[in-house]
């Protein structure tokens, strides 16, 4: 499957108090970065509250047997410091994030795989971790990630389906265009200097399986426009499983918290074999939680107690 560059800038996740003015931060060479995304303030305490939440609704899934993998992407600053502007850089509270929130969620019993050891290899091989002009990850990034994920399944034994039913992936392609945060925030004439830059992504595959096969899917991706089809996270994790891939993705200011409950409300999960269940997050976004105003759009906010309750009665139906 795969997702026109137009609906990819669509999808862009900037959140609804941000503005033109201050959503990028121009960058050496060229290389744009997420305004809305502090490079110097954290809130470990957000970030534990969140945790706590999470490991809240991995333990009510492991009552309907889900087992709950929270995957974490990393700040974008983290890969291309240097390319940052001049004075600009990563706060040690920052820097120490990815850290902190992997330990917190390990400890609280939910399942992280550390997603910079998938993005390491993606360097060893001399690639790009994330776009010039954009906000995500490259298609190589998104499907060493989906690697790594299908590692920490497959190790806890076969799953339920059928072999051969995983998806099949299409042949490297170029889809030349603007990255995200030039195309949706900057004026005509910083386009223009700034430039479109080419995505190497999947074309189609032949023939079409796993993420459009009817066959049940054991394995479900909720999350935002990371895990869209367009940079194939889960295209590759249906293939390394082997098996079909559940996807609910929407635009980040959607949020996750929102984005999960939809799934678990949908009829694919009341009726799929679901057994492990991949929440995507962005680094910075942990430290938001359902009651983040400002942060989600108006129809995504939630107290925490409403949505770990919404959650309770979504699972009193599988």
């Amino acid at each position: 499957m795969v997702i026109t560059a137009a609906a990819l800038l669509a999808s862009a996740p900037l959140t609804s108090v941000a503005t033109a003015r201050d959503a990028v931060i121009e960058g050496k060479s060229n290389w744009l970065f997420a305004g809305w995304e502090s490079l110097t303030v954290a809130r470990p305490d957000a970030e534990r509250s969140s945790i706590e939440l999470i490991s809240a609704v991995g333990q009510l899934l492991a009552q309907k047997n889900v087992k709950l993998i929270v995957a974490i992407v990393p700040l974008k600053p983290r890969y291309y410091e240097s390319l940052l502007p001049d004075g600009s850089k990563l706060s040690d509270i920052v820097r120490q994030r990815y850290d902190r929130e992997l330990t917190g969620l390990r400890t609280a019993g939910v399942a992280a795989p550390d997603l910079r050891d998938a993005l390491k290899t993606v360097i060893d091989d001399k690639k790009e971790v994330f776009y010039r002009t954009d906000f995500h990850w490259t298609t190589f990034a998104a499907e060493a990630s989906a690697d790594l994920v299908a590692s920490a399944i497959t190790a806890d034994g076969p799953l339920p389906g059928k072999a051969g039913s995983g998806a099949q992936l299409g042949e490297w392609m170029n889809d030349r265009h603007l990255g995200d945060l030039a195309a949706n925030f900057l004026p005509p004439d910083r386009k223009r200097a700034i430039g479109p830059e080419a995505y190497v992504i999947r074309g189609p595959a032949k023939p079409a399986v796993g993420l459009l096969d009817e066959d049940p899917a054991p394995v479900a991706v909720v999350g935002n426009s990371f895990v869209q089809p367009y940079f194939g996270f889960p295209q590759r994790l249906s293939s390394k499983i082997d098996r079909p891939v559940a996807l609910k993705w929407n635009p980040g200011d959607v949020g996750p918290w929102a984005t999960l409950l939809q799934f678990l409300r949908s009829a694919e999960f009341r009726t799929s074999p679901i057994r492990y269940l991949v929440w995507q997050f962005n680094e910075a976004q942990v430290q938001n939680g359902p009651d983040a105003v400002g942060e989600w759009a108006s129809q995504s906010i939630s107290s925490r107690v409403e949505w770990r309750m919404k959650v309770s009665d979504a699972l009193k139906n599988r």
